[in-house]
């Protein structure tokens, strides 16, 4: 075999793991975003080749070539759908739609600000749906960071979760806001909060409660009820943000307890839902449990933990990769990437196009080189396919 076939070979072998990814995650189709951000339907080899040149030389340069678009298509497709993007404000802006007709994304997070009214966000969800659909992509997961009062994307009257008095509170409120969520378009929910209420900290009076055991009752009982309300809860932030120095979201907090003292009490409520959860958020925090340096989310060990040690099967959602990087400062295009090898399934990034499009970029590359395994995409979006489905996103 000519060196020429042998790379021929390894395109068509690349092709196919590629092609497996997107019909793991919903089939294929041939408008693809690419690279450079323009869609374009896939080439097929035009004609057949030339019966003058020998066989050994055409043939393989026109596989390579052909497979070399194909490849970058569905690269490009399959690192968009690991997505979850943000927006400003109440309305789509026009660079906000052209993202969502230029990227197959695999969904949309609404926070606080997002949302005056619920006919507001119902508009605003069916103008990004429908700008996604008129491109002919897959309609992205439309998820809201839901706490109750005004921690709400969504406007709904809910009370803040830390109201909730017992386990049967708790799941009422969530099936309440399920019922009101459900009919605007929303699928899933970044809530409940999973952190122990820690005096001092972060979640101190917006958590359940400070007793680890109450907790885990109360997470576990609002879980159910999103569920009933058939709206894909997401409790975060693993593994625990109770005793961090700050919120991650708004500087580089760290988490300075042992890994003995996590285990002993932050980790409680994940493991009462670790088999019933569909989803679970991991922190942007930094922990001294591990290397004091490196945000949760982009832990290969904090995912081990989560899958191992709880046997968590479902969705893994990064921490806000645009916190994570206050912690040292890289890029959230470097993070995204780093995100995916340590075993997240959907990468958050607020609304900032310009850094999503360059996150989506790096994954798209990161596939296409080898630097994100294609096993490890397909198992990412394999779960996500599976939890749409659940949850009736089509």
């Amino acid at each position: 075999m000519t060196r020429r076939q042998i790379i021929g070979l390894a395109g068509c072998l690349t092709i196919g793991i590629v092609v497996l990814i997107l019909t793991l995650s919903g089939g294929d189709k041939s408008h693809a975003v690419l690279e450079g951000g323009a869609r374009t339907a896939t080439t097929q080899a035009s004609g057949p080749a030339s019966t003058t040149a020998p066989a050994t030389t055409s043939a393989p340069a026109t596989t390579v070539s052909t497979g070399n678009r194909r490849q970058s298509a569905a690269a490009a497709r399959a690192a968009a759908r690991l997505f979850l993007v943000g927006l400003g404000g109440t309305q789509a802006p026009p660079d906000v739609l052209l993202s969502f007709a230029e990227h197959e994304w695999g969904g949309v997070v609404l926070e606080p600000g997002n949302g005056e009214s619920p006919q507001q966000v119902a508009d605003l969800i069916g103008t990004i749906q429908g700008t996604a659909r008129s491109a002919g992509h897959l309609a992205p997961l439309v998820a809201a960071s839901q706490l109750g009062g005004e921690r709400d994307a969504v406007p709904i009257g809910s009370r803040p979760q830390a109201a909730a008095a017992n386990p049967a509170e708790a799941l009422a409120a969530a099936r309440g806001a399920a019922k009101a969520l459900l009919p605007l378009g929303v699928r899933m929910v970044l809530a409940p909060d999973a952190d122990i209420a820690t005096a001092g900290g972060p979640w101190e009076g917006l958590a359940f409660s400070d007793d680890p055991a109450t907790a885990a009752a109360m997470v576990a009982a609002a879980v159910l009820g999103w569920k009933a309300g058939r709206v894909a809860p997401v409790p975060g932030h693993f593994p625990g943000e109770g005793a961090a120095s700050g919120d991650p979201a708004l500087e580089a907090a760290t988490v300075g307890i042992s890994l003995d003292e996590l285990k002993a009490r932050d980790l409680q409520p994940f493991a009462a839902i670790a088999k019933t959860a569909p989803a679970i958020q991991l922190s942007a925090a930094t922990y001294v449990a591990f290397d004091g340096v490196t945000p949760a989310t982009l832990l290969p060990e904090v995912v081990a933990m989560l899958r191992g040690e709880l046997g968590f099967g479902g969705v893994i959602v990064s921490g806000d990769l645009a916190a994570a990087s206050l912690s040292g400062g890289e890029s959230v295009a470097r993070l995204a990437v780093r995100a995916m090898q340590a075993g997240v399934d959907l990468l958050w990034i607020p609304g900032d196009v310009a850094a999503q499009d360059a996150a989506w970029r790096a994954v798209a590359r990161a596939l296409r080189d080898g630097t994100i395994p294609a096993s490890r995409v397909a198992d990412a979006l394999a779960r996500v396919s599976k939890l749409r489905a659940a949850y009736g996103v089509r």
